[in-house]
C-alpha cells in the first residue's frame, strides 16, 4: 500500500487527487487550512484517509501538525503540494497592484511548499517523489502575461524551490524526483468562474488529477531532464 501526502487536499484539484489515490487502494494523509462537508464525509467513510487542519503559511502550524505523524508515516511514496492561493484582484497592471499583498502570496505558494517538505524531510526517503503543483505562470520564457505580478512571481519562486530541492537529492545520491506540474486551467475556486464558462479551454479537477497521478506513477519512464511540464506532459522551459 502506497503512502500519499496531499496539501490543499480539501478542495478542487487536491480533493480529486485524494480521491484518485484512495480508489487505487493507497493510504492518504490530506492537509488543508480548512475543512468542508465533502472532506468530513470522505474521511468518515474512508479508513485509509486522515484529514489534518494545517496552515502552510505558518511554520508553527506545519510543525505542530506534521511532526507527530512521522513515526506513523514511516516513508512516503508521493508528496503532492497542491496548497496555493490566487487573488483575482492581482489581475491588474502594476500601477493598480497591491504590492503589500505580494509577500503573503509568496509566503503560501513558495515558502509554504518548503515548510511542508522541511517538516516531512525524515519520511522523504530514497524513491519518494515530490509532485509540486505549480503553474505555467512561473515560466519566464513561456509567460504571456503583463499583469498578475504577485502570482507569477510566487510561482517562479516555487519552481526555483523545486530546482534547489532536486539538486539536494541528487547530491545526496537519493532517488527522489521533484516535479513542477502545471495542472491546466482547472475548473475550481482558483480557476474562477471564467474557467467554468470555457470548458473547451479548461479541465475538470478529476481529469487533471487523473493525469497528474498518471505522471507520478510513470516517473520512471519520464526523462530526468523533463522536470517541468503540464498535465498533458507538454514540457515547459524555465
Amino acid at each position: 500500500m502506497r503512502k500519499i501526502f496531499v496539501t490543499g487536499g480539501a478542495g478542487g484539484l487536491g480533493m480529486a487527487i485524494v480521491r484518485k489515490h484512495l480508489s487505487l487502494g493507497d493510504r492518504v494523509w490530506a492537509a488543508d487550512v480548512k475543512s468542508n462537508r465533502e472532506m468530513e464525509r470522505l474521511a468518515a467513510e474512508e479508513g485509509r484517509l486522515t484529514f489534518l487542519l494545517c496552515d502552510v503559511a505558518s511554520t508553527e502550524s506545519v510543525r505542530e501538525t506534521l511532526l507527530p505523524l512521522l513515526d506513523e508515516i514511516g516513508r512516503l511514496d508521493f508528496l503532492y503540494s497542491c496548497a496555493g492561493v490566487y487573488d483575482f484582484a492581482d489581475k491588474v497592471q502594476l500601477p493598480e497592484t497591491d504590492l503589500d499583498h505580494a509577500a503573503a502570496m509568496y509566503n503560501i505558494n513558495a515558502v509554504g511548499f518548503l515548510r511542508v517538505v522541511q517538516a516531512l524531510f525524515p519520511v522523504i526517503r530514497d524513491g519518494t517523489d515530490i509532485l509540486c503543483v505549480t503553474s505555467e505562470a512561473g515560466s519566464m520564457s513561456a509567460n504571456w502575461r503583463s499583469r498578475e505580478y504577485s502570482y507569477c512571481m510566487s510561482k517562479a519562486a516555487e519552481n526555483m524551490a523545486c530546482v534547489l530541492l532536486q539538486k539536494h537529492y541528487d547530491e545526496a545520491g537519493q532517488r527522489t524526483r521533484v516535479m513542477c506540474l502545471h495542472p491546466g486551467w482547472v475548473r475550481s475556486a482558483m480557476g474562477g468562474e471564467e474557467a467554468k464558462k470555457h470548458p473547451e479551454m479548461s479541465v475538470s479537477p478529476e481529469d487533471s488529477a487523473e493525469a497528474l497521478v498518471g505522471i507520478a506513477l510513470d516517473l520512471d519512464g519520464i526523462p530526468k531532464e523533463c522536470m517541468y511540464m503540464d498535465y498533458q506532459r507538454k514540457p515547459y522551459s524555465w
